[in-house]
């Protein structure tokens, strides 16, 4: 038998999977939510990827994200 976890988007239900169906859904539209949009989302994993790269400064990449949660 499959052991039953919480499902990962939140709602503390129980699940075969990280997600009941459609519940990796609804976590994405909160985290677009969170961020300001789906926009806002991409652009804050491309600024987390020039983080990683060396491309940005530790600096650069907090004011970016501040700037981000500004607007949401």
């Amino acid at each position: 038998m499959a052991r039953m976890k919480t499902c990962e988007c939140g709602c503390n239900e129980t699940s075969k999977n990280e997600f009941l169906p459609g519940h990796d859904q609804k976590l994405r539209v909160l985290l677009e939510q969170r961020v300001g949009g789906l926009l806002a989302l991409r652009s804050l994993i491309e600024a987390v990827q020039e983080y990683q790269s060396g491309e940005w400064t530790e600096q650069q990449l907090g004011q970016h994200v501040r700037k981000l949660f500004r607007r949401s």
